[in-house]
């Protein structure tokens, strides 16, 4: 039997799962992704499929073919996927579900350590979760499947591990040990900035008056050398590993502080980002805080937690701020550090939320319809997700062109593209992620096929090879002679 709480919470539940189907699972269910998503899926698959290695993946024969733009456990764990359930779409969607499932889980686990003595407050455990999924950002992201998303899984349990051991003083040494390896994993996911959660003892300290200074630095001592042993030990072990780090580091750090891979004008891109990213939820907390203001109960309670909303504030701004030291800032990349700021501003908001809550009667024929209500949203939102499948949430024309002309390619062929195609990744990802096809320029003259933009010039085709109509719409298909 459901608690009395739990029961009173049931509806909450349900609106936060239809925004969960709605924002989610609707969109994760339909074909077409963001370009760095689709490159990372294409080079999982690659990996499931024999194609690289663990430490030395690759995208394609003729791009890329040795492929360190990121660290390389994303791409493992997606490969175990596709080794364990095939080479669907579908399984790459059921792995970023699935990633977005454990880190909900953390976060309602870490919401429930935190308000351990409160049933009325662990009650609310639905709202950060809500407050997550809600912020533009974390769908997309999920939608997309950006390496940010494996990347949460890690930085979230660690920081709920490091809670544990440092607000509850549990098992202290275990659990940072824990949370030493998983920030190891994190980093292992998308390099320097998933050891973010290093500063989480840091942070504490500081919040507590600066005491017990020899267990924070043991504490950060462990968080970050357990990661720098684990590498130094690979290394020492595989010198091809370091060498690929090597590669790694080249190709991302190097070009990014070179300036070479700028994507704005301002090192404040990021920070605008997260305040437009939270302000949904920061004016839902304003209003509440506003309106309660005068209740001393809900302001006590806030003052009572006010050091851990500034800890994960910190944490927040600490997978954040250093971002910003290039100009190589994208949205997305915020993603790790929201799951902090929805927990901090849930936090503000609870008591307020709860006492409204708590004044509703249960036995009320209001509530009662509410419930119903709640019921049939939950159900059509599900619905609604399922009718997005075998549809096209981007690139539909050019998809539904790939998999007509993938039905003339075979595994491993190469299609000759103009010049002038070289930088249309997406294509270049699709074909790779459906049919293990390469493009290359037209350079490469061996080709059998040639295929080109129907809104470029038919003077690019080279003269020996002949029109094949497939019936397509975006491309215009040639068979050599």
């Amino acid at each position: 039997m459901l608690k009395e709480s739990n029961k009173l919470q049931l509806p909450f539940w349900l609106i936060t799962g239809s925004i969960i189907a709605i924002l989610v699972i609707s969109q994760l269910i339909q074909d077409g992704m963001f370009m760095d998503g689709l490159l990372y899926v294409t080079v999982s698959k690659n990996l499931a499929s024999g194609i690289g290695t663990f430490w030395d993946p690759s995208f394609s024969t003729t791009s890329m073919q040795s492929f360190h733009e990121q660290p390389p456990l994303y791409f493992g764990l997606l490969a175990m996927f596709y080794k364990v359930f095939g080479t669907s779409m579908y399984v790459e969607r059921l792995f970023c579900f699935t990633c977005f499932t454990v880190s909900a889980l953390y976060i309602y686990k870490l919401w429930n350590k935190i308000y351990d003595a409160d049933e009325g407050m662990k009650s609310l455990s639905w709202l950060p979760v809500l407050f997550w999924v809600a912020t533009p950002c974390t769908f997309w992201a999920y939608t997309n499947e950006v390496e940010e998303t494996v990347m949460t899984v890690f930085a979230t349990a660690s920081v709920y591990y490091v809670y544990c051991a440092l607000f509850l003083n549990k098992n202290r040494t275990l659990y940072i040990v824990i949370g030493g390896l998983l920030i190891f994993l994190s980093s292992l996911t998308k390099g320097v900035q998933g050891m973010f959660p290093i500063v989480s003892a840091g942070f504490f300290w500081l919040l507590n008056g600066r005491k017990n200074t020899g267990k924070m630095i043991a504490d950060t001592c462990i968080l970050l050398l357990i990661p720098l042993g684990i590498y130094g030990l690979l290394f020492s072990l595989d010198h091809n590993i370091y060498l690929n780090f090597v590669k790694y580091y080249n190709g991302r750090y190097v070009t990014a502080f070179n300036n070479t891979m700028n994507t704005t004008n301002t090192h404040f891109k990021l920070l605008l980002e997260l305040v437009e990213q939270l302000l949904y939820i920061i004016t839902i907390t304003g209003v509440v805080l506003f309106l309660t203001r005068k209740d001393e109960g809900i302001m006590s309670k806030n003052r009572q937690n006010i050091k851990v909303v500034l800890w994960l504030f910190f944490i927040g701004l600490s997978g954040t701020l250093p971002l910003m030291v290039t100009l190589e800032q994208r949205g997305f990349y915020i993603v790790t550090a929201i799951p902090f700021f929805a927990i901090g501003i849930a936090m503000l908001a609870a008591p307020g939320i709860g006492k409204a809550v708590s004044k509703i009667n249960k036995e009320a024929n209001g509530f009662r319809i509410f419930k119903i209500v709640t019921v049939l949203v939950f159900v059509s939102s599900v619905a609604y997700s399922m009718t997005k499948i075998n549809t096209y949430n981007r690139d539909g024309d050019v998809l539904k062109d790939i998999y007509v002309i993938g039905k003339i390619t075979h595994p491993g062929d190469t299609i000759s593209i103009p010049t002038e195609m070289e930088e249309e990744w997406n294509v270049r990802e699709y074909f790779m992620r459906y049919f293990n096809v390469n493009l290359l320029d037209e350079k490469n003259k061996h080709c059998r096929l040639f295929m080109i933009r129907k809104t470029l010039p038919k003077s690019l085709v080279p003269e020996n090879y002949k029109s094949y109509n497939m019936g397509t719409k975006t491309f215009d298909i040639y068979k050599k002679n």
